[in-house]
């Protein structure tokens, strides 16, 4: 019976400490209305003659005419403009939908085998990049070292290229399409560190071409209709971290 009632007792007196530790004054206040929301990433485009919109730009990048073996020259410009919220801070560029034309074919041997590959005959020299308001990037000069590792790191991945210094509108279509089932490969980076474009930032972008010297009459009135992708990202992307790792050891640079 002591035994019960000294049990009584104590749950009684634990009760009694617990109710008061809750006696003390106490005053409560409340935050309230609190809302986590994501941000939007939302990039335009547009060009000399077609203002921002999320519509497709067209014929930008057209070629000038008559364009003779070892011509140079650049495209227009495209535009992007962050109408999001959130950073844009890589902005790719990704060549696709190649087309060709047939030319006229006039060298016996290439016309045998089909000389209507006019586009492993257009090298891309440089790319240059601006942004209004922000910083400015440094062009892009594609000269034989950074071509080859460009080009070496999509041979090791299976791309159909020639490791020969140069970057043809080919290779880009090639290593776009190396046979690994994964069609986001051949992104070229557009700047140098982010972010791209900050919420209401314009950046521009336009290419540098030459049809090569090595243009031989077979190609004559031969054509390469393409379609380049702009894709603006919060985060950098594989694989793309490795390319330029790679590149970036190759030249020596810190």
């Amino acid at each position: 019976m002591k035994k019960i009632l000294f049990a009584v007792m104590a749950c009684v007196l634990s009760i009694g400490l617990i109710g008061g530790a809750f006696a003390y004054f106490t005053d409560v206040e409340y935050s309230t209305g609190n809302v986590m929301s994501a941000g939007t990433l939302d990039m335009q485009i547009a060009d000399n003659d077609q203002g921002y919109s999320n519509n497709p730009v067209t014929a930008t990048f057209n070629s000038p005419a008559g364009l003779a073996p070892g011509d140079v020259f650049a495209t227009n410009a495209v535009y992007f403009k962050n109408v999001g919220t959130a950073n844009i801070n890589w902005v790719w560029a990704r060549f696709c939908n190649l087309v060709e034309g047939p030319g006229i074919q006039t060298d016996a041997e290439e016309a045998i085998a089909g000389a209507t590959d006019i586009s492993k005959y257009i090298i891309l020299k440089s790319t240059w990049e601006s942004v209004d308001g922000g910083s400015t990037y440094s062009q892009t000069a594609f000269d034989e070292a950074l071509a080859n590792v460009y080009l070496q790191y999509w041979y090791d991945r299976g791309a159909n290229l020639a490791i020969d210094g140069e970057i043809s509108l080919a290779d880009l279509i090639e290593a776009n399409d190396h046979g690994s089932g994964d069609r986001v490969t051949s992104l070229l980076f557009l700047n140098e560190d982010p972010p791209a474009l900050a919420p209401g930032e314009i950046g521009s972008v336009y290419f540098t071409f030459q049809l090569s010297e090595l243009t031989t009459n077979a190609y004559q009135g031969d054509t390469a209709t393409f379609e380049v992708d702009f894709i603006g990202s919060a985060r950098n992307v594989y694989p793309d971290e490795l390319l330029a790792d790679s590149i970036t050891e190759a030249l020596g640079q810190p």
